[in-house]
């Protein structure tokens, strides 16, 4: 054996040694990186980026390729934005052993990493399949969405692939996994690969909001504010709800920003709603875009400034919010924020019904832009 091969072997049984570590610890720094990346934490995710970060600083191999994975995605925290040296040098001094503990001894955390390093998705798979929570919620997901947004497929082949999913979050969810409950949750109130049953999937929610998932917790508020299940209680909702806005969440911004404008179990309060509303807009949260309008448009919270308010409409329509189509519409009517266009006002309005499935109004679109490309 050369020096080289021996090298070689003892970094990859090192790099396995600290991935069994990793796995077996979900406190670690690494899994509260890869799982608060799909809980929609920013904040958890930017203080397990310190973490990793400084390991990787240090010379930890695993917590360098994480790194470098989290680095080249466009939110990724500020923590892990590093210059395109780095995390060339952290990528490649590390795949080699990555790939060996992932494909000689089947490691699900190495098959994971491995895979969201080349994109390839039968590697992500087989990490599923090997017992990744991170895995199973990511495949669960993938095959979940490709499911729903596939016209061509059968009934028969959606409804298996989503109880194929649901076998994953419920294998996830199984293990402890926020995420993994989270998932189950979902599924489970909205009947997708199983029957619905709205107990059960607050029960999963209660459970992955208890470990600190931040959607979870915005659901709970869900069901206090709406009374399903449970007795509606306005005021444990408006909490619940901060605490998904304390980590963050855009959801929980979005619906404790509601709940201040409101004054639904919280004292009413435009000023600080206006606040979360840019917070969770900036967090991609489309009605909370929307709403931010509405608060230009009357100056609740926030100077009235219709022109802002104009263009926050046209930024939720744009990307298909039928209220802020609607709105859009108005704006166009009676001039505000933008030159009267009746036309525009008419389209845009036809664009809102479009949106929410009425035909008469999808086959008048259809037929204008073929008038226009004539």
């Amino acid at each position: 054996m050369t020096k080289h091969t021996a090298a070689k072997m003892l970094c990859a049984l090192a790099a396995l040694a600290a991935l069994a570590a990793l796995a077996g610890d979900p406190s670690t720094a690494v899994l509260r990186l890869l799982n608060s990346r799909s809980s929609g934490s920013p904040r958890a995710y930017a203080e397990a980026a310190e973490e990793v970060a400084a390991q990787a600083k240090a010379g930890k191999a695993v917590y360098a390729f994480v790194l470098g994975l989290v680095s080249r995605e466009r939110n990724a925290p500020p923590a892990a934005r590093l210059d395109e040296a780095t995390r060339k040098k952290y990528l490649d001094d590390n795949r080699p052993s990555i790939k060996k503990v992932a494909i000689e001894h089947n490691n699900p955390m190495a098959l994971y990493l491995l895979a969201l390093d080349s994109g390839d998705t039968n590697l992500l798979h087989r990490a599923a399949e090997a017992g990744s929570v991170q895995a199973e919620n990511a495949w669960g997901s993938l095959i979940f969405s490709i499911a729903l947004s596939d016209p061509k497929a059968s009934s028969n082949h959606v409804e298996q692939t989503l109880r194929q999913a649901y076998a994953c979050f419920k294998d996830a969810a199984g293990k402890g996994d926020a995420n993994g409950l989270y998932n189950l949750g979902t599924c489970l109130w909205r009947g997708l690969g199983t029957e619905r049953d709205d107990m059960s999937a607050f029960n999963c929610f209660r459970a992955a909001a208890e470990k600190g998932h931040p959607e979870a917790i915005n659901n709970i508020g869900a069901f206090f504010r709406d009374g399903v299940i449970i007795e509606r209680d306005a005021e444990l909702s408006a909490k619940w709800f901060a605490k998904s806005a304390s980590y963050e969440n855009p959801f929980g911004q979005y619906n404790y920003a509601l709940a201040l404008r409101k004054g639904e179990g919280v004292e009413k309060d435009y000023k600080k709603a206006a606040e979360l509303l840019e917070k969770s807009a900036n967090g991609g949260c489309i009605e909370a875009v929307n709403t931010l309008g509405v608060a230009y448009w009357r100056g609740e919270g926030v100077k009235k400034d219709e022109k802002r308010a104009f263009k926050l409409f046209m930024r939720a329509a744009d990307d298909g919010y039928p209220p802020a189509m609607e709105n859009v519409a108005t704006c166009y009517e009676f001039g505000e924020g933008v030159g009267v266009d009746d036309r525009k006002a008419l389209e845009w309005k036809i664009r809102s019904r479009a949106a929410r499935g009425d035909r008469n109004a999808q086959e008048w679109l259809r037929q204008n832009a073929n008038q226009q490309q004539k």
